[in-house]
């Protein structure tokens, strides 16, 4: 359970894995399977014409519904810790809007005005697929 709620974290913070669309956007994926419990993540990191990460936005889908109420709940304390962090729980889904400006307390920067090149390379380092 750590494990999902530290992964959980991670990519919340860390922007999983990217890839693009006709926005200028990166849209980051990953599954975890442990337990018998599969998380999936995806993250859609908005960039802005000069390729600057201006919001992003993570949905998880959990295999388990108790796991997916645990997470949320966890997740839900993002809404205290950062303004403009919003997260909704249905059944086994999280979706989390505005992460962008949550501090990483990893490396104590935000990822606002990161830039896609960085952004990519990061989430590469946390072992997600960037497209």
């Amino acid at each position: 359970m750590k494990k999902y709620l530290l992964i959980a974290l991670l990519v919340v913070l860390s922007f999983g894995i990217a890839g693009c669309s006709k926005k200028n956007q990166v849209v980051c994926t990953q599954t975890e399977t442990q337990n018998g419990i599969t998380i999936k993540g995806e993250v859609i990191v908005d960039f802005d014409k000069d390729d600057k990460l201006t919001d992003a936005t993570a949905v998880y889908d959990v295999s388990d519904k108790t796991t997916a109420e645990q997470y949320c709940s966890f997740m839900k304390l993002m809404e205290d810790a950062a303004k403009g962090v919003k997260v909704d729980c249905s059944g086994t889904k999280i979706t989390i809007n505005g992460f962008a400006q949550v501090d990483s307390e990893e490396d104590e920067e935000k990822i606002v005005g990161m830039s896609k090149t960085d952004f990519i390379e990061k989430m590469k380092a946390e072992d997600m697929t960037c497209k």
